[in-house]
């Protein structure tokens, strides 16, 4: 009967508590992994904050206000890192031991990020971060690049792993595809860091490795695209309504 049908929590009505339409969440509750993971974004969330100093003065306080956009980069960052975490773990809840290794050092990775990416953005955007030449400038884009390219990397790997364990997870054919999706993205993430690094070895225009990352947005579409069709034909043969 409708009326002994369990209904969702209050928590599961709230935006974006909701499972996606065509992608089963099997992560239900909030497991120790992800109270870690949230306290350590948390805490790096922090240290963008504490490594700012109070201002005693008007010009102290122009100084904070000038080094506010690569504030807002760096929190921007961090919460993209945090929120692929919070995909990966709604969709597919896995807790094993190679599941949490790499959890373990994404965190590692984010946690040691946070200062090199206040500098970057510092210098990039305003700020009191300062360079003195273009050999400073290949090193900050050197480290930024092989940081990230390791995040994400890591991400690739668990992408990777819940792709391999797609017939004890029982992901559905449009599962499978959108864990594709998921998992060229983060490979494209990896590759456009290493070209960043790479044209730091070979250029001498100093605006060039961090432009290169403009490709990510074009080749984020067209992965979306390509792997969006595949659904869709896969929806269509199920005469199931597609994605707008």
């Amino acid at each position: 009967m409708g009326r002994n049908r369990s209904k969702p929590s209050w928590r599961d009505r709230l935006p974006g508590r909701r499972p996606e339409e065509h992608f089963h969440w099997r992560g239900k509750e909030v497991s120790r992994l992800e109270n870690l993971t949230d306290a350590v974004f948390g805490f790096a969330l922090t240290l963008l904050v504490v490594s700012t100093a109070v201002p005693r003065d008007v010009a102290g306080l122009m100084e904070v206000l000038r080094g506010f956009p690569a504030f807002a980069a760096c929190f921007a960052i961090l919460l993209l890192f945090w929120n692929e975490h919070y995909k990966f773990f709604r969709r597919y809840g896995l807790e094993d031991l190679y599941t949490r290794t790499l959890n373990y050092f994404i965190l590692l990775l984010v946690l040691f990020s946070v200062y090199p990416l206040k500098f970057l953005f510092g210098a990039w955007l305003g700020g009191e971060s300062r360079l003195t030449g273009l050999d400073e400038l290949w090193l900050i884009y050197r480290i930024y690049g092989l940081g990230f390219a390791g995040i994400w990397t890591l991400y690739a790997l668990l992408q990777g792993h819940a792709l391999r364990r797609r017939e004890q997870l029982r992901l559905s054919e449009v599962e499978v595809i959108y864990t594709r999706l998921q998992l060229t993205e983060f490979r494209l993430q990896v590759g456009v860091c290493f070209l960043s690094v790479g044209l730091t070895y070979v250029t001498t225009l100093p605006w060039l490795p961090g432009v290169i990352y403009a490709l990510i947005g074009p080749l984020a579409a067209w992965n979306g695209m390509r792997h969006g069709r595949q659904v869709q034909a896969v929806l269509e043969r199920r005469n199931e309504p597609a994605l707008s």
